[in-house]
């Protein structure tokens, strides 16, 4: 694949920090790839703290420092290079602009691209999370089956044993296009043990998805982070089984915090599997959703609220906005052609 300077330029930054560095992304939403030249040639310490929010300032040193260890070992045409060795590649935002607009609803956290194995033109479209424990029930596994065939969507996970995989499995064996993000380089994907299931979902037509380029191992920070991107990714979250504290209701607040949808499956009251889906529900933080009826119909509450509005006589995305008491970039995402 060719890139441009700019396209090389900004994976070099990418590899310069850890995902979400809210830090890192002022400075250069401020800059761009010009960032890097003024930390080459010294004017990073004078010119960044006028660029970042006060309370930001103190921290400008710390990521100065982070690059300057960095920035010696970190080659962007060799991980280029590497990724293409792994049926990889980097994707930036002109290749899927509505998929990364919801990555953009993580701002100051959104990544800068995307290491792609895989087709993600169905992440254009509507698609849902399924999360739950690593360490399920049997009954937690074939809630996740019927979950997936009643909710007939795209789905996206974290790829890790349990619930996760089983959602992908599931939308494998139903023709849904899946994706599963990873928190480590596609060449380090994990868990090993799903490696099979990895192949199928790309060769399926899915995707595996990194915020990290190739060789970046997975460490426990950085799934937390990739969390973040499985929320925003999707426009509902339903956990099915999850611990009183799992990675699954970490998904969950990302998800609260974007204003996406959140669902968790009940379960009997001393079930421990059930502990984290209970205390959810029991909080208000997500709605309850039972397999034996139907599906809740407003997958996107967003959406829902931009066609209420219309309904109710707005007539653009200002008066939407206004009605409806979201954001107009918000709106915008719904009301195609429309000013």
């Amino acid at each position: 694949m060719q890139t441009t300077f700019e396209q090389e330029q900004l994976i070099l930054w990418s590899l310069l920090h850890e995902p979400g560095d809210s830090v890192a992304r002022a400075v250069f939403d401020a800059r761009g790839i010009a960032a890097i030249q003024d930390f080459k040639t010294g004017m990073a310490e004078k010119l960044w703290p006028q660029l970042v929010p006060s309370e930001q300032i103190e921290n400008i040193p710390d990521l100065i420092e982070r690059i300057g260890l960095r920035l010696p070992v970190s080659h962007e045409i060799e991980v280029i290079e590497r990724a293409i060795r792994w049926n990889a590649r980097p994707v930036f935002e002109a290749e899927a602009p509505k998929f990364f607009a919801r990555l953009k609803d993580l701002s100051p956290h959104h990544p800068y691209l995307l290491w792609v194995a895989g087709n993600i033109d169905f992440l254009e479209q509507d698609c849902v999370a399924v999360v739950g424990t690593r360490n399920p029930s049997d009954t937690g596994l074939e809630n996740t089956r019927k979950l997936v065939r009643k909710i007939q969507l795209p789905v996206v996970s974290g790829g890790a044993k349990g619930i996760d995989a089983e959602a992908h499995k599931t939308a494998l064996e139903l023709g849904l296009p899946t994706a599963a993000f990873m928190a480590g380089g596609l060449d380090r994907a994990y868990p090993q043990t799903n490696w099979d299931l990895f192949h199928q979902i790309v060769q399926a037509g899915g995707a595996m998805i990194s915020e990290m380029a190739c060789t970046v191992a997975p460490t426990r920070f950085r799934f937390l982070q990739r969390n973040r991107l499985i929320a925003a990714s999707a426009t509902s979250t339903f956990v099915v089984e999850a611990g009183f504290r799992s990675g699954s209701k970490n998904t969950a607040g990302h998800a609260r915090t974007l204003g996406r949808n959140i669902y968790a499956l009940a379960g009997p009251k001393d079930f421990a599997p059930a502990a984290g889906c209970n205390q959810l529900i029991n909080s208000g933080f997500a709605d309850p959703v039972y397999l034996t009826g139907s599906i809740p119909s407003n997958l996107n509450l967003h959406r829902k609220r931009v066609e209420d509005a219309l309904l109710n006589g707005a007539k653009n995305s200002i008066d939407v906005a206004r009605e409806s008491g979201l954001s107009i970039k918000q709106v915008q995402r719904f009301m195609p052609g429309k000013a």
